[in-house]
This record gives C-alpha cells, structure tokens and sequence, in this order.
C-alpha cells in the first residue's frame, strides 16, 4: 500500500487506508506500507544496527551459527534501540489497535533479522500454528509480526517469500502443527509472491502465513526489525518483562502507552 504525503508526516491512516489494510491482511495474511519511514531515520538506524551486527560477530555469539546465512538477534534494551519509531510505531499501533482491540501486547526485546551475503533459500514454514489445529477452522488472527525493512528487499538480495491467503489453511498433519515446516506437496500447488519494496517500509503478517527468506545474491546485507504482537488473550509462556533490564534513564523515554503494550512495569 502506499500512503499519502500526509498519512506519512503524520504517522496516522485515514480511515479508508486503515480499511483496507486490515481487508488486505485478513485476506491475504500480510498487508505492506511501502516507504513510510524517513530516509534519514532509516539511514542512522541501519547504520546503529549494522554496528551492532558486526559486534556481535566479533563477540562469536550464536549469529555466526545461523542456518543457511539467515540469523539475526536481540538488541540491548537501551537507547537508541528502543526508539518509540520502533517500538511504538504509530501506524503499527493504529492497524494492530483495529484488530486486535486496544489491550493487545508485545514482547522485549525484539528481534534484528539478517540475511547475510550467500545466504540459501529457506525452507517454506509458518512461524506459528492454529490454535485449534484438530478443527477445519480458521480462526481469527492471534499472532502478528511487524517488520521494519532497514535496507531495500529486492529479489537479488533475498527478499521474503510468501504465499498470499495461506494463513487460512489449517495444519495439514501432526507433523506440520509441530515443526511448523510446510511440505512442498502443500506450498507448490499455491502462488506465491516476494515482498518487494523500499527501505522504510513496514510490514504486518500474520504469522500463521507461509513463508521463506529467500537466497541473498548481493555482497550486502539486507536487515529489517521484527517485533511480535498478540492478542490480549493469548499469553506465551515464554512472556518475560524486562523491567530489570532497562536503566532509569532510558525508562524515562518509554511512553506509558509502551510500557502498557509491553507489560512493563517497576
């Protein structure tokens, strides 16, 4: 989708917009807003990111063992890294406040997705199951994950596959419900397409979709931001506050609204 000079600078859908970006994810299991971000915000986050990357290569921490060149990880719970752009985004708030109601809530920390230079084609999985798997029904969105492109996905450097409307499709087997993979007996008799767009765009899946990142052919790498958002229902057991992980200082800038989202408290 792509919104308005004015949606942008003011970081706020219209109703029209909202409407049909909640249609289009319940429909299809994913909607993106292309471009919304500023460059200049994108281009210092990247670079906050990419620093951060490289550390942690250097520390040997477990994202050099990642599988088939894609991997990523937690940043630190201070500033710059809990920007409110990033973990209240207004847009992300506003379509997820729409469909899961108000008391919706996420987890810190949030996740970095990486997808270094030679990196192989995935295997096609969801990231989540049904909730009623046993049943031939499909029940409304529980898990959404919100993804924020720092580099440009193009189809030289990997850009996400996924298979519109496949969030729909109950699990096939015990199998599928417990490894999550999608056997290509499933994936190959549906289209797919590739998440295409600019840095700065933002997407929302519903994580019960098919997908795959896909190989990386650049000398680049190509990250986006992942965070994770539930209905206010359904509590994960590995739900943690992060209170004690996060200083004073850096409290101060986290807007009641966040801490309310993310259950934090002192």
């Amino acid at each position: 989708m792509q919104l308005t000079n004015a949606e942008k600078s003011t970081h706020s859908l219209s109703t029209t917009t909202l409407n049909t970006a909640i249609e289009t994810l319940q429909r299809d299991g994913f909607v993106i807003f292309n471009d919304v971000m500023q460059d200049s915000w994108v281009t210092s986050t990247r670079n906050v990111f990419a620093s951060e990357l490289q550390s942690s290569n250097r520390d040997h921490s477990p994202i050099k063992h990642t599988r088939k060149g894609h991997g990523g990880f937690q940043p630190p719970l201070t500033m710059p890294f809990l920007d409110p752009l990033i973990i209240e985004n207004s847009i992300v708030f506003q379509t997820l406040e729409r469909l899961f109601g108000e008391h919706f809530f996420g987890c810190l920390p949030y996740g970095c997705n990486a997808s270094f230079p030679g990196s192989e084609q995935q295997n096609v999985h969801r990231d989540c199951g049904h909730i009623f798997p046993e049943e031939n029904i499909t029940m409304p969105p529980m898990l959404v994950v919100a993804n924020i492109f720092l580099d440009d996905f193009t189809i030289e450097n990997g850009a996400t596959e996924i298979w519109p409307g496949s969030h729909c499709k109950v699990d096939a087997d015990k199998e599928e419900s417990s490894t999550l993979k999608i056997s290509p007996s499933r994936w190959s008799k549906h289209p797919s397409t590739q998440t295409i767009a600019p840095s700065g765009s933002i997407v929302l899946r519903d994580m019960r979709t098919w997908h795959r990142g896909t190989a990386n052919t650049t000398t680049k790498i190509r990250t986006m931001l992942s965070l994770v958002y539930y209905r206010p229902y359904f509590m994960p057991d590995n739900l943690t506050t992060a209170h004690g992980q996060i200083n004073e200082e850096d409290w101060q800038h986290i807007s009641l609204r966040a801490r309310r989202t993310y259950r934090l408290h002192r």
